[in-house]
């Protein structure tokens, strides 16, 4: 699989973001199943374009060249990241459309909030998880 080249932290950041994601959403349908559906399409709004971007990313393999070609492998690199990002933005904006137009009822607050949410926490979360790893 090709995760298995991404940073542990990359790993570990995209999973806790589902779980916490999840639990919230589960945990809110108890309540008002409505919010706590709209809380894991958000969630999985954000999830799904990031981790196909993740895998895209970390799907080239290990190759040794040339110094002209690890030029040309560093311009490649980063016109597939912007590629990817791209994608990732049209995919987003197809979620949120196809969620809108065919998950009737809907918690739009929720679904947005947990779209935000996923955002900050996959900011936060390398820092706490460096923290927990940390050797110094």
């Amino acid at each position: 699989m090709a995760l298995n080249k991404a940073p542990l932290w990359l790993q570990q950041t995209l999973t806790y973001q589902a779980l916490v994601v999840a639990l919230i959403g589960v945990g809110l349908s108890i309540t008002d199943w409505v919010a706590g559906l709209s809380v894991i399409i958000g969630g999985a709004i954000y999830s799904l374009p990031a981790y196909w971007a993740l895998r895209r990313e970390f799907m080239r393999g290990d190759k040794r060249h040339s110094d002209a070609q690890t030029t040309a492998d560093a311009r490649l690199t980063l016109a597939q990241m912007y590629g990817n990002e791209v994608v990732k933005i049209i995919l987003t904006v197809v979620l949120f459309s196809l969620a809108f137009g065919l998950v009737k009822p809907l918690n739009p607050l929720a679904l947005l909030l947990a779209f935000t949410g996923s955002h900050i926490l996959v900011a936060l979360l390398p820092v706490v998880i460096d923290k927990q790893t940390s050797t110094k």
